[in-house]
């Protein structure tokens, strides 16, 4: 019964903090909409920041499940990153760009949030590293690849206007990075 506490807490907080925010919103305003009690919220999280960190976990894991899903789908590295990318940086920035409040706990330093967040993006780029592994042509090892791609991708969603600007700029880069792994053509080929 916990187990279907839990999932009914965690399934009604993402849709409170995605309409509200993190600061706005209340342990009484996840409890109302799980369809329970304050008491009975604080028997399965404690705190709000446990709610959160276990919403942003449950994303995560889900967002990595459906790109692994996925993955097997698309032939060429290019689609892979394309779609990898579109689930874990183009999905949410439109989430994001929708409900500007949810952006926050991730952009305000809020130190309860990092540590699910450092290993959400690390589970994402071991994910990319092994779409590029099999390039190998790269002088840089696959996993540091993987993760400039994700800092840089990070920097994109700061100054994109639009999920189409963010797209292209996420384009431009994946293109970019293989290029530079393709083996460049002989002299007199």
């Amino acid at each position: 019964m916990g187990s279907d506490k839990r999932s009914r807490v965690l399934e009604a907080a993402e849709s409170v903090f995605l309409r509200h925010g993190y600061r706005r919103t209340t342990m009484g305003d996840l409890a109302e909409a799980a369809g329970m009690s304050r008491p009975a919220l604080y028997l399965v999280f404690c705190r709000k920041e446990e709610v959160f960190e276990a919403v942003l976990r449950s994303f995560t894991a889900r967002t990595l499940e459906e790109v692994r899903q996925g993955l097997g789908a698309r032939t060429t590295p290019l689609e892979k990153l394309r779609f990898a990318f579109e689930l874990w940086a183009v999905r949410p920035f439109g989430l994001f760009a929708a409900s500007p409040e949810f952006r926050e706990p991730a952009h305000t330093g809020l130190a309860f949030a990092k540590p699910a967040i450092d290993q959400a993006i690390a589970a994402f780029e071991v994910e990319l590293a092994a779409i590029l592994a099999p390039l190998g042509a790269g002088t840089l090892p696959p996993e540091q690849i993987a993760r400039v791609l994700t800092r840089a991708v990070h920097g994109f969603k700061e100054t994109a206007k639009d999920a189409d600007e963010l797209r292209a700029m996420i384009d431009g880069l994946l293109e970019m990075v293989l290029a530079s792994l393709r083996p460049a053509p002989e002299a007199g080929s």
